[in-house]
Order: C-alpha cells, then sequence, then structure tokens
C-alpha cells in the first residue's frame, strides 16, 4: 500500500522509504519509555495527562513568581506547565527532527549575582533552554516518531514481500505492530498538545505582536515562544499524520486478510479424478521426504521430522486419558451422591441424572492430557528442532482432546450408557468419542501445516481432501448405527444438514475446489464439537446453580438464618447461570472467529482481542467497553433508586412539600440523573458529538415528519413538571374527564376515575386545552343545598332549625361557620340556601347529599310544610 508523504515544515521526515530493506532478521524495537524520563513524573504516562485549568492557573502563577524573581526589566520566564515538570524529558521512541528556529539554539539563562552559584529553588520546576522544558520533552518525541515511522516502514515491506507468503500469524504480529504505532502517534499528540496550551496562554499574556516602547527582553522572550510555539505545532502535526498512516497501515492488513481467505477459498486445482493432480503429487514426493529432515544449522526441522515419536506421544496421551475416564467418572458419582447426601438428609435415588459429574470429568481430563503431552514432549525431547507455533498448536488443542474423552467415553460406554437412552442406542454411539477426538486432533494438525507452509501444497490439498471424505463417511455411518434396530434417531434437521454439507464438500472436490471443502468442513467441525462442549458446561452450570440456590436448598435455608430471603437467594443462582452462559456465548463467538481452530491459545488470543478491542475499518470495537457501560447502567439503576427512597422516606417527611411537589421533584431528578448517565456511557464508548452528527441529523429529520407529537408531549411534560399546573392527587376535569391525577410523566398523565379505571392522557393536551382543577389554590370545597318551604310556614323558625341541625354536624367545618339565608320569596314558597365548608372536594357530593336528607327530616320533626319549586 503506497504511503502518502508530508512536509510540513524543516523537521518533517518521509514516514516511509520505499527502498528500506527488510529480511528475516530485520527487527525494529519500540525504544521503552524511562521512568526518568517520562514528561509526567516517575511512574505516569504522559499520553493521558489532560492539561486542566487549574494546571494552566498553577503554571501562570509560577510564571509571575519566575519574573519577579529571575526575568531581568520585565522579561517572562516561565516555568513548565504544572502538569509536566521542565527537568523531565520523556523518551519512547520518536521520529527525528532537527531543531527549528529560535526555540532549539537559544539559550536563556537566568541572571546571578557575582560568585553566587546555581541553586535549584525549592517548590519551582528547573528551567532548561527555553524556560519551559519543550526544548528537553522535543528530542524525545523526535526519537519516538523515528522509532514509530521506522515501525510502519519495516511493515510496509513486510507486506510488499514477493518471495515469501504471509500467514495469519505473520499478519497479527504485523497488525500489533501497527496498533503500537497507532498508540505512540495518539501519545506524541497528547504531550504535544499539553504544551501548545500551555506557550500559546504565554503568547496571549505578552502579545502576539510587539508594541510601541516594549522591552528588548519581552520581544525576544516573544520570539523564543513562538519559535517554540510553531516546533509544537508541527509536532502535534507529525503525530497525527502518524495516526493517520497508523490507520491506513491496519486497514491494509485486514483487506490483504480478507483477500487471502478469499483467494484461499477460492483456490482451484487440478480435480482429483484427473491425471494432472496425481503427476503433480508424485513431482512433491521429494519435497515431501524433506518434509522428516532434521534440523539443520540450528534451524527449524521438518514438520513430520521423528514422526514415530510424535505419533506415540499423542496416542499415550490419548491412551491414558481413556483409561483414567470411566474410574474418574466413578468417583465423581460416588463424591456427589455423599455430598447431596451430607446436605439433604437422603441420598438421590438411582434414576438420578447429574450433568455436573460427566462436565467435571471432562474438564479434569482435558487438564490430564495437557499435562501429559507436556510431559512425554518434555522428556522424549520432541520439541527439540520443531517450530514453536506448531508445538504450542499441538499443546492447545489436546485439552479438548481430553474433555472429549474425559465426557464422552464413560458416557457412551456400554457400562455406564447414556442417563436416560437404552443400552441399545449407547452400543451404537460406542466410539463416536474417539472418532471425534481423533478428528479434531487432525484437524489442528493440518490447519497448523497450512499455517507454517510446512507441506507441499498438491499434497496437502490430498491430505485435505481425504480428511474431508473421511469426516463425511463416519457422519453416515453414525446415522445409520443410531437407524439401526435402535430406538435413537438422528434429529432431521442434523441430517439434512449433515448430508448437505457431504454432497457440497464431495462436488468441490471433485471440480477442484479443495480448499473450500476443507474450510466448509473445518467450519462444521469446529461449531459442532464447541457448540456440543459449551452445552454440556452450561448444563452442568445450571444444575448447580438449581440445586445449590434453590428455594429449598441448604444453602438458602442457611442464607435464611442470616436474614437473606429465599428469593435473593434463587435471583443470585439464576443471575450466576446467566453470567455464565454469556461467558459461553462469547467463546463461542471466538470459535467463530479463529477460522476452525479449536486450540485454547487461539480462543483465548480472539476472546481477549473481543475484551481489549478489534479495528474494523478504522472504528474500534470493545466488549470489555461495552461490559463497563453495562456495569455503568446496572449501578446508576440501584443508586438511582436508592437516593429516590431516600428522599421520599426521609427527607420528604420533614419538609413540608405536598405529595405534587414531591413526583415533580423525583421525576425531574430520574430524568435528568439519567441523562447524565446516558452521557457518561457515550464517553466511556468514545462516542463524540462528531459521531453523532448523521443521528442528530436523521432524528431532525425524524422530528419534524414522524416524532413531533412525541416530542410535543415531551415538551409539554416538562412544562408540567416545571411550572405545576396540575399536581399528583389534584382533582381535575379535563372535557368530559373528571377523576384524581395519579402520575405525572413526561409523556403521558394517568387520571384516576371514580369508577375505578384509569386514563392517559397525553401531556399536550393539558397544554393546548382549557383544564378545571379543583384543587389548584386549596383543597377546600363548598357544599351547597337548597330547601324550599310553604310560604304560610314560619321562616324563621325554619332557618333557626336549620342552622343548629348545620352547627351539629361533624362532616362540615364550623370555622368558617355555615350558613342558612332566605334566597327567594314567591308565591309558591320561600327558598332557604344552606352552604358550609367542606375540607376535601371530593366529598362535596356526599356531604350535600347528607345535608338535604338532615333537612327534610328537621323541617318534618317541627312540622314546617315543604313548599312547591317555582
Amino acid at each position: 500500500m503506497p504511503i502518502p508523504q508530508h512536509h510540513h515544515s524543516s523537521r518533517r521526515e518521509a514516514i516511509i522509504d520505499s527502498t528500506i530493506e527488510t529480511g528475516p532478521e530485520t527487527t525494529c524495537e519500540f525504544i521503552p519509555m524511562r521512568e526518568h524520563d517520562t514528561p509526567t513524573g516517575p511512574g505516569r504516562s504522559g499520553a493521558r495527562r489532560v492539561f486542566s485549568p487549574v494546571a494552566l492557573f498553577r503554571a501562570l502563577f509560577l510564571a509571575l513568581i519566575v519574573a519577579g524573581y529571575a526575568s531581568p526589566r520585565g522579561s517572562l520566564a516561565a516555568p513548565a506547565p504544572a502538569s509536566v515538570p521542565a527537568s523531565a524529558a520523556p523518551s519512547s521512541s520518536g521520529a527525528g527532527s532537527t531543531g527549528s528556529g529560535a526555540a532549539r539554539q537559544t539559550k536563556d539563562t537566568l541572571p546571578m549575582k557575582t560568585g553566587q552559584t546555581a541553586k535549584a529553588s525549592p517548590g519551582l520546576p528547573s528551567v532548561s533552554g527555553d524556560g519551559y522544558g519543550w526544548k528537553t520533552l522535543s528530542p524525545a518525541l523526535d526519537r519516538q516518531i523515528r522509532a514509530a515511522q521506522g515501525k510502519l516502514g519495516y511493515v510496509y515491506g513486510q507486506l510488499n514481500r514477493t518471495d515469501v507468503v504471509l500467514g495469519s500469524e505473520a499478519m497479527a504480529s504485523l497488525s500489533d505492530q501497527t496498533d503500537s504505532v497507532s498508540a505512540t502517534a495518539q501519545s506524541v499528540q497528547s504531550q504535544a498538545s499539553s504544551y501548545q496550551t500551555v506557550y500559546e496562554s504565554y503568547l496571549d499574556i505578552i502579545g502576539a505582536k510587539p508594541v510601541e516602547g516594549e522591552s528588548d527582553a519581552i520581544a525576544a522572550q516573544r520570539k523564543r515562544i513562538q519559535a517554540a510555539l510553531q516546533d509544537i505545532k508541527s509536532t502535534v502535526t507529525q503525530g497525527r499524520l502518524l495516526g493517520l498512516q497508523a490507520k491506513q497501515m491496519q486497514m491494509e492488513i485486514q483487506r490483504r486478510g480478507v483477500t487471502s481467505q478469499k483467494a484461499l477459498l477460492a483456490e482451484r486445482m487440478p480435480s482429483p479424478l484427473g491425471v494432472t493432480f496425481w503427476r503433480d503429487v508424485a513431482g512433491e514426493l521429494p519435497d515431501i521426504r524433506r518434509t522428516a529432515a532434521p534440523p539443520v544449522d540450528n534451524g527449524y526441522s521438518g514438520v513430520f521430522y521423528r514422526w514415530p515419536v510424535l505419533i506415540a506421544v499423542l496416542a499415550g496421551a490419548f491412551a491414558l486419558t481413556a483409561l483414567i475416564a470411566h474410574p474418574l467418572l466413578g468417583l465423581l458419582k460416588k463424591a456427589e451422591r455423599r455430598i447431596v447426601a451430607r446436605l439433604t438428609g437422603h441420598a438421590p435415588d438411582a434414576t438420578h441424572r447429574s450433568f455436573i459429574p460427566v462436565t467435571l470429568a471432562g474438564l479434569i481430563s482435558g487438564l490430564v492430557a495437557f499435562a501429559l503431552w507436556l510431559l512425554m514432549a518434555a522428556v522424549l525431547g520432541l520439541g527439540a528442532g520443531r517450530s514453536p507455533a506448531f508445538m504450542e498448536g499441538l499443546g492447545g488443542i489436546m485439552p479438548l482432546c481430553g474433555f472429549i474423552l474425559g465426557a464422552g467415553l464413560p458416557t457412551l460406554s456400554r457400562v455406564t450408557a447414556v442417563d436416560g437412552a437404552s443400552q441399545r442406542s449407547a452400543r451404537a454411539l460406542w466410539g463416536v468419542d474417539w472418532c471425534v477426538a481423533l478428528i479434531v486432533l487432525a484437524q489442528s494438525v493440518l490447519i497448523l501445516i497450512s499455517q507454517e507452509n510446512a507441506f507441499p501444497v498438491t499434497s496437502r490439498r490430498l491430505i485435505e481432501a481425504l480428511f474431508v471424505v473421511v469426516v463425511t463417511l463416519l457422519f453416515l455411518g453414525l446415522c445409520r448405527r443410531l437407524s439401526r434396530g435402535t430406538d435413537a434417531r438422528m434429529a432431521p434437521a442434523i441430517y439434512g444438514l449433515g448430508c448437505l454439507v457431504m454432497a457440497i464438500s464431495w462436488i468441490a472436490i471433485a471440480i477442484g475446489y479443495i480448499a473450500f471443502a476443507f474450510a466448509l468442513v473445518v467450519w462444521v467441525v469446529s461449531v459442532s464439537v464447541s457448540l456440543a462442549a459449551l452445552l454440556l458446561v452450561a448444563l452442568a452450570v445450571k444444575e448447580f446453580t438449581t440445586r445449590c440456590f434453590s428455594h429449598d436448598s441448604p444453602v438458602t435455608r442457611r442464607m435464611a438464618r442470616l436474614g437473606v430471603h429465599a428469593n435473593r437467594v434463587a435471583q443470585f443462582g439464576v443471575l450466576s447461570s446467566g453470567i455464565v452462559n454469556i461467558a459461553l456465548i462469547i467463546v463461542f463467538g471466538a470459535v467463530l472467529l479463529s477460522g476452525g481452530s479449536l486450540a485454547l491459545p487461539v480462543i483465548a488470543d480472539h476472546v481477549r482481542g473481543l475484551f481489549i478491542g478489534q479495528t474494523i475499518n478504522g472504528i474500534q470495537f470493545s466488549l470489555n467497553t461495552a461490559v463497563f457501560c453495562i456495569a455503568i447502567l446496572v449501578v446508576a439503576y440501584y443508586a438511582i433508586r436508592a437516593f429516590r427512597l431516600w428522599l421520599e422516606n426521609r427527607l420528604f417527611p420533614t419538609t413540608s412539600l405536598d405529595i405534587g411537589a414531591r413526583s415533580s421533584i423525583l421525576n425531574i431528578f430520574s430524568y435528568v440523573a439519567w441523562i447524565l448517565v446516558f452521557l457518561l456511557v457515550l464517553s466511556e464508548a468514545g462516542v463524540t458529538v462528531k459521531n453523532l452528527t448523521w443521528v442528530v441529523s436523521a432524528l431532525s429529520v425524524g422530528i419534524g415528519f414522524g416524532l413531533q407529537s412525541i416530542v410535543q408531549n415531551f415538551v409539554s411534560g416538562v412544562i408540567l413538571l416545571a411550572e405545576r399546573p396540575i399536581r399528583v392527587g389534584d382533582l381535575i376535569e379535563l372535557g368530559a374527564v373528571k377523576g384524581d391525577v395519579k402520575r405525572i410523566s413526561v409523556r403521558s398523565t394517568e387520571i384516576g376515575l371514580g369508577d375505578g379505571s384509569t386514563m392517559i392522557v397525553p401531556n399536550s393536551q393539558f397544554i393546548t386545552s382549557a383544564v378545571r382543577n379543583a384543587t389548584l389554590g386549596t383543597s377546600l370545597s363548598a357544599a351547597s343545598a337548597t330547601v324550599t318551604i310553604s310560604p304560610r310556614a314560619d321562616a324563621t323558625k325554619a332557618q333557626l332549625a336549620l342552622m343548629e341541625m348545620m352547627k351539629g354536624r361533624e362532616d362540615i367545618m364550623q370555622d368558617p361557620p355555615p350558613g342558612v339565608a332566605i334566597s327567594a320569596i314567591t308565591d309558591t314558597g320561600i327558598t332557604l340556601a344552606l352552604s358550609a365548608k367542606v375540607s376535601s372536594v371530593r366529598d362535596v357530593g356526599g356531604v350535600t347529599n347528607a345535608i338535604m336528607l338532615d333537612a327534610y327530616r328537621v323541617l318534618h320533626s317541627i312540622g314546617i310544610e315543604l313548599g312547591r319549586c317555582g
């Protein structure tokens, strides 16, 4: 990939020279940061130092001190930034650049009296060179950029080599080196930018342009600051350019990896059914013999050097693991029964099914197989002269093979049988574990040989074709054994998928696409084996958590004595099982990304890559960041809820706030808190306003068309919470709806109706419509009733009787006192108006009805005849 070259100043150097000569021994070391060279002090990283306003104020204060005590005639001699001591000299590795201007050549010394020796003033940073520390830091950054440029040149040279084909391991190494260059570029930008901020603040104090009557010292100081500031800007530009080139290089490496994978799958060779293919195999016989050659000149040997010893070691590890598998499972089952009997008081029955002993047997057998491999390989000197990558690959696959033998051999044997399956089904499945373990081992060996380019191409394709044929035939044989004379059947979906894979792979081999057929079968085997193993582990974990943390488990009973509720213990068990399942899903995703390799180191590297982060088309993805963001949300949820409960149960009862004000405060607090949490999550995820530009644009269009009603209700809800024209507990009337306000949110308001139902009303209706609030000013209300008596009746007697009745009632307020007045006199009757204050508007209807009934009884008891309503 061509690397663009830029020249920003006289210090600029070409990032990559196309004439760089690289060879097998070419290395490019990244100069480490020395503790005494660190710009931010020992043990700290300058890449993460941010120059804050507090540090700027401290720097200006120190500048005034130095100017007052050391500068001649008002010249400004400022110290280094508060966060970067002037005497510090960071040194990682850097790019070369020569000095630029007076900032690298002019010496600024402080005047001293005759005979006085230079002595560092305590509490002040040392002043060197330009008086600010940049002259000390700049060469270190130059070395840092220079080394990063050399590393990019090495990567560029390796990518353009034509004498060797780069494998996946080599591409991964180049990708790691490019990532280190990106980190260097960020470090350079961060360190230089902090100095740029300080120098610009000093230049603002002095002034960018000379003024009339200023001293020569200030003019010289301005010149030095401007020269140093130009040098700093050049360094920042170099860091940005370096980061851009590293990003382009990383994209090229990823493109090469995808291209090579596509080229491998699209590779077509002569068909094995033709003569040309076998002629090529015969022509590679001398190269095949060299695969067993011993090491020469302290180099690596052939991949099959001492192959009888290699096969013997693998066979011995498999055989010894298989011998201990059955006794180990028996011991684990006995231990399980004893533990269950001790905890529950009764032993499990004979039909008890458990995945825990089987899983533990597999895990222990995997460790045993790995230990046996390391022991026998070390004793027999199997690694002498072999490629370390080849030996590590074989060692990495042994735990999985041991797990398959340890979990499958005892379970599928004729003695133990599968839990819940008949002996005939177990007999049909007997030997499947051995076949799967050998298939996984053979697949891993072929992948390692392909990665090492240690075998002739055509012969390797022949072995891969034989592997495909054997695996597919074994699958058909298993299906046939299950279908003959047993009550077990292969699932139709699995059977159909297996037959489809077999047909595609055989046709691909026949027409010469052997690499495609091998990749397809390897992917199917890897997915099937990893899915089965992870499913067994998941079932064991689920069984363990169910037993230990169920409502009637011994752990739950013991925790109940400590005051922990059984539901909490059960929730802990469910969450623990869920976390393990998520971890297993992550491992399965790593298997899918591993290109068919089931070696534990490869899977572990991919899991680590998921957590640390991977750069895909220049965008950084990190599962670690995602987990951290989820943790922030969970912690924020419980923290916000706890603070709401504290406000509601502890603080509000000590205040005179009504229920509406309390509800508004709680809602506003919750919304503001979640907005802050959301911003924090975006910050941790690395999402900036620039990244959200397109999202904001899309939301603007959506708000303009389809989301305007939602936004309108949201804004109306904020207004309701802020102005509080209605509050929780108010009795309101909106159109034909009358009821109590139960809840106010930012989108809608809940109104409780008289029949017990709840009506949800959008908030915009409270802003755009007329609303009657019966309890806005006060909760008091008035109850009134009218009584008409005969025109011949004694109105004064009736009025006094009704007043006595009103004064004796307890459901009305006596302050202000109730009243009985004549409101109308007609030829048909005299109308008396009864009025009283009621403590709650919700009691008006009942109080009015009671007053009318008591008035009728009182008037009837004193002989007052009722009149007619005119």
